[in-house]
């Protein structure tokens, strides 16, 4: 009877634990890795491989502004403000602990001054 007992507790905890393993909708946040310090706008898009998908999209630096456009796996946006490296964009995603599933990619971007910065040296990075 005890080990019938120990059995049936050790298959309700396995039961229990495989439960919290889905995935799990949460926020990804964009940092940007760049030698360049003072940027006024970048534009990017962000991509989600299926079954994963976006949600919402917010600036992720004080101050900033976001503008986007959205699809179930793919935005396009562009955050303004007065930033440099570090977080940028903060996204909505399905999955949390798939990181791997989405990405980002910087298209253009400009100094405070509206002049465009080359974007060959920049990176935006999911964290």
């Amino acid at each position: 009877m005890r080990v019938l007992r120990g059995a049936l507790i050790g298959v309700a905890a396995v039961l229990a634990a495989g439960c919290d393993s889905g995935p799990k909708a949460g926020e990804v946040v964009m940092e940007l890795s760049s030698p360049v310090a003072d940027l006024g706008a970048i534009s990017f898009t962000v991509t989600a491989v299926e079954p994963n998908t976006l949600d919402t999209l917010t600036a992720g630096c004080a101050g900033c502004r976001s503008f986007t456009t959205l699809s179930e796996r793919e935005m396009r946006g562009v955050v303004t403000g007065d930033f440099g490296p570090g977080p940028v964009v903060r996204v909505s995603v399905s999955d949390v602990g798939a990181r791997s599933a989405y990405a980002g990619q910087l298209l253009e971007a400009s100094a405070p001054d509206y002049a465009l910065v080359s974007v060959d040296s920049m990176q935006l990075v999911i964290r």
